[in-house]
């Protein structure tokens, strides 16, 4: 599988027809439908199907297209990095985090670098470990910031020093707005909006253990940000970590912390493979602003 023609196919699937790919890659169409052709036949898939709109994936073009994306990507990088004069450190650092308040560290090592070294940028992209770390494998990010970080085989890991504490954002008209913390018992029968991983995985499944079968969770989200319409909108409260979404007299919600109360430890985490420049620049950065305290 060469790395030209998986360039095409990508090319081919953000443009979702081959006249458009054709034309954007400066080839004939007929020179891409046979590049295409040989791809389908060296992997023995049917990877797009024809239609009078264009081109529509298969499940397997839809799988290789994400592929295609890292591959090339990873090869565009290694070119510009090598093709710097040795000295020179430029090019841009992909971090893949939640939302949590342990990303104002990594802000404040990034302005950090940009002050040595404006050439170096810097690409966020956000989401929860289920939803990043496949692609974190593949290579498309330089590092993650795992919430809830956990020991892992095969990767290199930093701690954080920062702890986010969990909590229950609610309308401030709820009854649940009134307490100072809430109580297992308080969320029995309660409709309840969580992250993906939810009610089912630690710190949450032990904390809500004495009441597991009275937790009527109505919803789920990826990222909290969002969710928060949802409770503005009196669907349910949600778990989430405390300074995330917006609360207070003017928003119409409130944060209540948990009790017994649950801290969040965080941490970085990147593949056991040589960083770019740009990434290792991020991570001394980084280390020096922690053990400076």
């Amino acid at each position: 599988m060469e790395l030209r023609t998986l360039r095409y196919f990508q090319v081919l699937a953000q443009e979702g027809s081959l006249s458009n790919a054709a034309r954007v890659l400066g080839i004939t169409t007929p020179t891409l439908s046979r590049q295409l052709a040989a791809l389908e036949d060296e992997l023995g898939r049917q990877l797009y199907l024809r239609s009078s709109k264009g081109i529509e994936l298969t499940d397997h073009g839809i799988v290789l297209a994400r592929y295609a994306d890292t591959l090339v990507d990873l090869a565009d990088r290694a070119a510009e990095e090598v093709s710097l004069p040795e000295r020179s450190v430029k090019g841009t650092v992909r971090l893949a985090v939640g939302e949590t308040k342990v990303v104002g560290l990594m802000a404040r090592a990034m302005a950090k670098v940009r002050e040595g070294y404006p050439d170096i940028s810097f690409a966020l992209y956000c989401g929860n470990t289920v939803d990043l770390m496949d692609d974190l494998v593949r290579g498309a990010y330089d590092f993650m910031l795992e919430c809830e970080m956990k020991p892992r085989a095969g990767f290199n890991t930093l701690p954080l020093p920062m702890r986010d504490t969990w909590g229950i954002v609610t309308r401030r008209d709820d009854e649940l707005a009134t307490l100072d913390k809430v109580r297992p018992r308080d969320l029995a029968g309660r409709p309840l909006i969580t992250s993906r991983q939810g009610t089912t995985t630690e710190p949450l499944r032990s904390w809500l253990s004495e009441v597991e079968d009275d937790i009527s969770v109505v919803a789920t989200y990826n990222l909290p940000l969002s969710a928060r319409f949802l409770v503005e909108e009196g669907l349910g409260s949600m778990f989430t970590y405390e300074g995330i979404v917006e609360e207070g007299p003017e928003s119409g919600l409130a944060f209540v912390p948990l009790d017994p109360p649950i801290e969040s430890a965080q941490g970085l985490v990147w593949r056991k493979t040589i960083p770019s420049k740009p990434a290792q620049v991020f991570l001394d950065c980084l280390k020096s602003i922690i053990e400076q305290g």
